[in-house]
């Protein structure tokens, strides 16, 4: 299924753009093609699974950049008092 970018969403749009790593133009064309999960491996769909069940599939993308940060964070400061 083909849209234009002016068509999408902002959530629609900002995730296009977080996942190609890029800006995109209001009359880019963009290709969306959708998979099931059937057709993911098996840790991928316990992987969803256990996402649902915490309810990190609610998650704003400013949320798990959030989170990231501080995963990272943690992580250097545990590194530091093991030196």
């Amino acid at each position: 299924m083909t849209h234009k970018a002016k068509d999408l969403s902002p959530d629609q749009k900002t995730a296009i753009e977080s996942l190609l790593g890029r800006s995109i133009a209001e009359n880019e064309e963009i290709s969306v093609r959708a998979t099931t999960s059937p057709s993911a491996p098996e840790w991928l769909k316990a992987s969803w699974k256990s996402a649902e069940e915490q309810g990190l599939d609610q998650l704003s993308m400013e949320e798990i950049d959030a989170e990231i940060a501080a995963a990272r964070k943690a992580r250097l400061e545990r590194r530091a008092s093991e030196q």
